[in-house]
């Protein structure tokens, strides 16, 4: 079995529990003039102050030309028993399984999103580089022209009843493609598209053999219009621009897992994935 484990996390960074939230929402109840639970809701979201998964995955992996592999597929999301951070090594797992969903030892320990669209942020850390030569002319060193790239999907289990008793969610499952599982998504949002589109998550540096560190951050508050200087800018970023329209966060769902598409295309071109990390923000 897997258990969460705490992350070093830079001086003065907090994240809070659901625990924690559930507190702090039980303080604004004592007060003289109980606050109603909208408001509650909107100082807390306003806070920023959310309960949070991460999932890190070190492992060293290639696509090559007209290839795509998944990285990695996050745990499903606010799920009793995802919640906190989670390290895991591609090459030196041996069988360990996730115990998840079940009911929390207190009420005052968990709670489930009950918000229609609860999740408000989610974070990609990606460490990657192509093949470290070609391209065309002019577009060495920047993102024009690259055919190396990441996208991400989402996929649904057909009920998130799945979960009212204990699961054992194998670790394989973090890495595999769903048809090859033995589990039933009843929703697989899984694009795959021939080039770069307007919904890449990330392409790589043209002929750049240094890893490079990506970070991308996606709100459910995005709303980045075509042509508009947000989304020429997070073009010269490499990423497409839709991807900040916030329909994907906004869209997850209770359960839902995220998946990390590696992708490459045209001969000679390469995808080469060292380590990434997704992290997901929702409201209590």
């Amino acid at each position: 079995m897997i258990a969460a484990s705490p992350e070093v996390r830079p001086s003065g960074s907090y994240e809070p529990t659901t625990a924690d939230i559930l507190i702090v929402k039980q303080y604004f109840k004592l007060l003289s003039a109980p606050l109603p639970d909208e408001l509650i809701d909107n100082i807390i979201d306003a806070a920023s102050y959310w309960a949070h998964t991460s999932l890190t995955v070190n492992g060293h992996t290639i696509v090559r030309a007209d290839g795509e592999q998944v990285y990695m597929r996050t745990l499903p999301l606010a799920v009793y028993g995802t919640e906190g951070d989670f390290l895991l090594d591609k090459e030196n797992l041996q069988g360990e399984e996730f115990v998840l969903g079940g009911l929390p030892p207190t009420e005052l320990e968990w709670a489930a999103p009950t918000r229609a669209k609860p999740f408000r942020k989610i974070e990609f850390q990606l460490w990657s580089h192509d093949q470290g030569w070609g391209g065309e002319n002019g577009c060495q060193g920047t993102y024009n022209g690259a055919y190396s790239w990441f996208d991400v999907s989402v996929e649904r289990l057909q009920s998130t009843s799945y979960f009212t008793g204990s699961v054992e969610w194998p670790s394989s499952l973090l890495f595999t493609a769903v048809d090859a599982s033995n589990l039933t998504f009843a929703q697989q949002h899984v694009n795959r598209p021939l080039l770069p589109s307007p919904s890449t998550l990330q392409k790589n540096i043209v002929a750049e053999r240094q890893t490079t560190h990506h970070v991308i951050t996606w709100t459910d508050l995005n709303d980045v219009k075509e042509g508009s200087p947000e989304a020429i800018a997070a073009e010269n970023r490499g990423q497409g621009w839709k991807s900040y329209d916030g329909s994907f966060v906004r869209d997850l769902q209770v359960g839902d897992c995220i998946t990390l598409w590696m992708r490459a295309r045209y001969p000679g071109w390469r995808n080469e994935a060292v380590k990434a990390k997704i992290t997901v923000f929702w409201a209590v």
